[in-house]
């Protein structure tokens, strides 16, 4: 694309590049719930959110203080939206005030599409409607996640890692345009 994304405040010197360590499927309360926290708070720390806008583990984790948890992630909305992320309502009616404010007519701000928003389901059929044969190869949604695929009706599991559907294939992934590559007759003969 190369454009440069001008930065407007007064603390933010840059984000972090790389994600945030994070452990799914935690259960609250617990010594990896903390952990997640813990390294969300490091983050926003180099991002720059200042020390009276963070939190502690325990004001999210024990519901001590749930205000400062809600101030730090506005302050973190804040910063997305001056990257062009789209912003929650209320940061988008603060700038929106302040540009009143100071007399100017509030601009409209073009905003970054960060991801696909379609379901998993909805990708899948995507991807399954490439098929151009007069009978269209089967894939069929057994529940979310698991697809019964081909004429041998085999169970396969599905996700998406970013922006790929991915599809469980022996120990490991691999994309489902790959897999349809290799499966559908009709895609077979695609590349």
């Amino acid at each position: 694309m190369g454009e440069t994304l001008e930065m407007r405040s007064y603390f933010i010197r840059c984000v972090p590049e790389g994600n945030i360590p994070y452990r799914e499927g935690v259960k609250p309360e617990t010594f990896q719930a903390r952990d997640n926290i813990s390294n969300f708070i490091s983050w926003t720390r180099h991002l720059g959110i200042p020390e009276v806008l963070s939190f502690e583990t325990d004001d999210l984790v024990l519901r001590k203080n749930e205000k400062s948890v809600i101030l730090c992630l506005l302050e973190v909305a804040r910063v997305g939206a001056k990257l062009g992320m789209l912003a929650p309502t209320l940061v988008q009616m603060e700038e929106e005030i302040d540009a009143e404010l100071a007399g100017e007519e509030p601009l409209p701000r073009a905003q970054i599409q960060t991801c696909d928003l379609r379901s998993l389901d909805e990708r899948v059929r995507d991807l399954i409607s490439r098929c151009t044969c007069p009978v269209q190869f089967p894939m069929i949604k057994v529940s979310d996640g698991k697809y019964k695929i081909g004429d041998t009706k085999s169970l396969i599991f599905v996700r998406i890692l970013r922006n790929h559907v991915m599809v469980r294939v022996g120990g490991g992934w691999d994309t489902l345009e790959n897999y349809l590559n290799k499966h559908d007759p009709c895609q077979c003969n695609y590349r």
